[in-house]
């Protein structure tokens, strides 16, 4: 006998439809899974087998056929174990259907039915194409109900979700109590904020540090308010211990919430990466921070599975790259497209995805590989030309789409003991928001974003600011890319300003953020 159940699978982070054929035979009896599956979902012949027998229920000693529609889709995981051992009940005449339900779920050889990555965008994946009715693990049945218009009951086992198939109304399903907000990233347990204020970072869970732990470094704290205010990229250059890290800490609890569209985007991204299930829309901005290590998949994504790097995981969001030169040359030159772009294209033989990666770059480095080049108390020996080779490992290219570069130098001892209480993130966060909210407002996008046309009638340049602009062109400080970066980061200070119009003043401010393109990061130290 043969039965269709509905279910899906997960490419890169957009959920797909797949119709679960099963078709009970006579014959020699045999398990065979066709339509292009993965080593995991081929594997799923032995958990169906071992989860339908520790249920109560028979295999059928027959020749089971399981095709997965479309046959020239690959499909990856397990989350099609629920549907293909459901479809064989049925085939076998071992249960009847009552209604039609949609079922995603991976198998233990128990029976019990465990959570998949990507419930959320599987889920959308079914309503969008007029699923009304979907049974999940009991612990995605928070996350499945983010979708509207689905019906959805959680279940713990095999026998729970046949019963639900058999029965009209569904049965009760196993239930447990939906939080109102996600806890992927370290929440705030006030559910009414919102917001991920608590001092816990997104990417390894450390405590957020204060704005106000960051002693002296002025023009860096600046820098930053601005990176942030306007969506710009940032570069910190200084040597060990002038607070490079500990700055960049800050910006998780300095971020605003996600807006209701991006929050959506962010969930389906955490659905699809995450080890567990999300719980509710992710409202705090990603902040993730890859170890220099890590290889050019895993940065722009890839891999067998075609699973998004971390440019993806960063969206909507901050990546920091601490120690930024030791990188490899290739992980770094991946990011210059989705800089641009906002995006990542994956081709692979017969297959190809798109990833978004609309992420904001701040990095750390030191100017030499001792760290200590251009510091006052001589303690680099690095030769000028080991100087230059290890800031060269940053590209021109890529330099010249960082809108600030910052230089930290070292913070005076008397500076840490007796210097003035600094602002803290309390204080600047308010102004960030403003300066924020004020260019989506007024001109629809972040400063960071705005290019061409856009950009100029923002700016509002007077003739001194176009005079000025040329200037600063003619004398080897901008590129053509230079320029226009140059105009998005006094935007930017013009808006924290309060100010309408781009005036010299501004321009002028947003050039000693420029790194000169003849000049190494040593130099900037220096």
């Amino acid at each position: 006998m043969l039965a269709t159940v509905l279910s899906a699978t997960l490419q890169g982070i957009d959920g797909r439809l797949i119709r679960v054929e099963a078709d009970v035979a006579p014959g020699l009896p045999g398990f065979t899974i066709v339509g292009l599956a993965d080593a995991a979902l081929r594997e799923a012949r032995e958990r169906v087998r071992g989860a339908i027998r520790n249920s109560g229920f028979v295999h059928p000693p027959r020749r089971i056929t399981v095709n997965l529609a479309p046959a020239d889709l690959r499909k990856a995981g397990a989350s099609l174990d629920l549907a293909i051992a459901v479809a064989i009940l049925l085939g076998s005449e071992q249960i009847p259907a009552a209604g039609r339900w949609a079922l995603i779920g991976e198998l233990s050889l128990g029976g019990e039915v465990r959570s998949v990555p990507g419930v959320l965008p599987m889920a959308m994946a079914l309503a969008r194409r007029g699923v009304r009715r979907l049974v999940v693990p009991v612990a995605a049945e928070a996350e499945a109900r983010l979708v509207d218009g689905l019906e959805v009951l959680g279940v713990e086992d095999l026998i729970g979700a046949t019963s639900i198939v058999r029965s009209r109304r569904g049965g009760a399903g196993s239930r447990r109590p939906i939080p109102s907000r996600i806890d992927l990233v370290g929440a705030n347990p006030d559910p009414g904020a919102g917001l991920d204020r608590s001092p816990v970072a997104a990417s390894d869970r450390s405590p957020v540090p204060d704005l106000g732990e960051v002693l002296g470094q002025g023009e860096a704290r600046r820098a930053l308010e601005l990176a942030l205010a306007g969506s710009h990229g940032l570069a910190l250059v200084g040597p060990p211990g002038s607070g490079k890290t500990l700055l960049a800490r800050t910006i998780p609890g300095l971020l605003p919430p996600l807006g209701p569209e991006e929050a959506l985007a962010a969930t389906v991204i955490a659905s699809a990466s995450a080890d567990r299930p999300v719980g509710g829309l992710v409202r705090a901005r990603p902040f993730r921070s890859p170890h220099h290590s890590i290889s050019y998949a895993g940065m722009v994504g890839g891999g067998p599975a075609l699973a998004p790097g971390e440019v993806t995981l960063a969206d909507g969001g901050i990546l920091f790259l601490d120690e930024l030169p030791e990188f490899d040359r290739d992980v770094l030159e991946s990011l210059r497209g989705p800089l641009e772009d906002g995006r990542v294209a994956i081709v692979r033989a017969g297959r190809s995805i798109v990833f978004p990666a609309r992420f904001q770059l701040v990095a750390a480095m030191n100017p030499c590989p001792c760290g200590w080049a251009g510091t006052a108390d001589g303690r680099c020996h690095c030769p000028p030309s080991v100087v230059e080779r290890y800031a060269g490992r940053v590209s021109g290219p890529l330099r010249d789409r960082i809108d600030l570069w910052v230089s930290m130098p070292r913070v005076d001892i008397s500076t840490l003991v007796d210097g003035p209480e600094p602002e803290r993130t309390a204080d600047v966060r308010p102004r960030i928001d403003r300066a924020r909210q004020r260019g989506l407002t007024e001109r629809a996008s972040a400063n960071g974003r705005l290019a061409g046309a856009r950009l100029r009638a923002a700016c509002r340049l007077d003739a001194a600011g176009r005079r000025r602009v040329v200037d600063l062109g003619e004398s080897g400080l901008l590129t053509a890319r230079g320029a226009e970066r140059l105009l998005r980061v006094a935007r930017t200070i013009a808006d924290l300003a309060g100010a309408e119009t781009v005036v010299v003043e501004h321009l002028d401010e947003a050039a000693r953020y420029r790194l000169p393109g003849p000049q190494s990061a040593g130099a900037l130290a220096a």
